[in-house]
């Protein structure tokens, strides 16, 4: 048993640095996007694009389902994970999504970004969000849980990990609340909170020796 989660740590190790690549790599194109009028543009029509597919239907349900990227979703997946036995991922989870949550909250106040809704008409599905439009703190707290969540876990359980991330971060384009680059930045961040997490939870455990 000891010899195989020794294996399964030293597997992880690759995939937390390419988490934290990629993370990286999505904050440096959102900004790009962001500083360029013409990138800001393309933003506006991606956006529109997909809020195209808004029916009746679906409405309702992106609606309700995006909060699983807010503190509330923190607390329920944290719980969910407590009473499957999973308490010290619970408790990773808890903890780095409600850092990234507060990291997010304070990057808006120094990028002050309109919400599409106050821009540029967008019909808006939910009620109004605080604070900029740039990063989706939702993104970012759900791309940081799934990335925590998916750091150990089978191949099965990453594919769906990465599928509820994208879900989240498309549906707050989706009601209205942010722009694509707006979701792309939040998810780096959220990619950048849960490698860093990794990292200072290997050396505490390394120190703690």
């Amino acid at each position: 048993m000891a010899a195989r989660r020794r294996l399964a740590q030293i597997g992880a190790r690759p995939l937390q640095r390419s988490i934290g690549l990629a993370g990286a790599t999505l904050v440096t194109a959102s900004l790009a996007l962001l500083a360029s009028r013409r990138g800001q543009r393309a933003d506006v029509r991606a956006g529109d694009l997909l809020r195209r597919t808004r029916t009746g239907p679906s409405d309702r349900v992106v609606a309700a389902a995006t909060d699983l990227g807010s503190l509330y979703g923190v607390i329920g997946v944290s719980a969910a994970l407590a009473l499957r036995g999973h308490r010290r991922l619970a408790t990773d989870v808890g903890l780095v999504g409600s850092a990234t949550w507060v990291f997010a909250q304070i990057t808006k106040t120094r990028v002050k970004r309109a919400r599409p809704y106050e821009a540029d008409g967008v019909i808006r599905l939910i009620r109004p969000p605080t604070g900029s439009s740039y990063p989706s703190g939702h993104a970012a707290v759900a791309a940081a849980m799934m990335s925590v969540i998916a750091a150990d876990s089978t191949l099965t359980l990453r594919v769906v990990t990465v599928g509820l991330t994208a879900f989240v971060a498309a549906s707050r384009v989706y009601v209205g609340v942010h722009y694509p680059s707006d979701v792309v930045g939040g998810v780096g961040i959220g990619l950048l909170m849960a490698s860093g997490w990794r990292t200072a939870g290997r050396i505490v455990r390394v120190g703690s020796r």
